[in-house]
């Protein structure tokens, strides 16, 4: 003989369920069971007037009830799931963001001290290497498709003064800067648009400044470096008209582009275009949070 059920072991049921969910679950819950019993009641009415099939029991109801929520409670969770997953993702890129603007600084100023020998520069691009070095150590590249970048550190690091090798691997930095840009944008990080841009014009004055410490070391400015330096002096300018910027260039023009014989000496040309570079810099970094 089969056991009767108890008539209140559905409340209990109810009971029991409702202790475990939150408020908004609960009000949920509570909606959906007044509305399946108000549809129990009008199939009762309509089932008493038809007599074609017996109403809905109240345990049926509880039960689809419980169903409703707990396929509600899956969504939930997934969603839930999926954004911390996206949280997760946008976080790692932004932390890799920076990560590539302390890289691009210290390869620049690197670059920059490259073909110097004097004790203060020596002294100064060894320090930076051991920073550069600690910065392309568990490069992401793979785990975030990004390219392995720091394969290229070792050989630059042995060879400081090839200026070529340093704006190839920036220009890759760049590039995946840029990537990034993109994929942050894509995740609501809509303060992130314009990124690249601005690290280029950063790239156009750090590279100048490569070069007029390069054509520092000469009485009088090679043809080949003189017209590079001509060349990054106007495309800065076309992009705007800084103050700071035109008395910088306008210096670089008399006393190092333009002059028979040079008054500017490496490390007075490194020390002339950092500040700006590095306040620039920081603009950059203020702008992402």
């Amino acid at each position: 003989m089969v056991a009767p059920i108890a008539t209140n072991a559905p409340n209990r049921t109810y009971e029991s369920i409702q202790a475990l969910l939150t408020c908004t679950q609960k009000t949920l819950l509570s909606h959906i069971t007044q509305h399946l019993v108000a549809g129990r009641r009008v199939a009762s009415l309509l089932s008493t007037k038809n007599n074609k099939r017996a109403p809905m029991s109240d345990t049926a109801l509880i039960l689809l009830a419980l169903l409703v929520v707990l396929l509600s409670l899956g969504y939930w969770f997934t969603h839930r799931t999926e954004n911390r997953q996206r949280k997760a993702s946008k976080q790692a890129d932004t932390e890799l963001v920076q990560r590539c603007l302390d890289l691009l600084q210290a390869l620049q100023q690197h670059r920059g001290l490259g073909a110097q020998q004097d004790a203060a520069s020596v002294m100064q691009r060894n320090a930076l290497a051991q920073q550069l070095d600690e910065l392309w150590l568990n490069w992401p590249g793979a785990s975030l498709q990004l390219p392995p970048l720091q394969q290229h550190w070792p050989q630059l690091r042995r060879k400081p003064a090839d200026f070529d090798a340093h704006c190839r691997l920036i220009e890759a930095l760049l590039e995946v800067i840029e990537h990034l840009e993109d994929r942050l944008y894509r995740q609501d990080h809509h303060r992130i648009r314009g990124l690249g841009e601005a690290c280029r014009s950063l790239e156009d004055l750090a590279r100048l400044r490569g070069l007029a410490v390069r054509a520092a070391n000469y009485e009088r400015c090679p043809p080949g470096l003189q017209m590079q330096l001509r060349f990054l002096c106007n495309r800065l300018l076309d992009q705007e008209q800084d103050l700071p910027l035109l008395a910088l260039i306008e210096r670089l023009q008399s006393d190092l582009i333009e002059p028979a014989q040079i008054r500017l000496a490496p490390t007075d040309c490194f020390a002339l275009l950092t500040p700006l570079i590095e306040q620039r810099l920081q603009g950059i970094r203020l702008s992402l949070d």
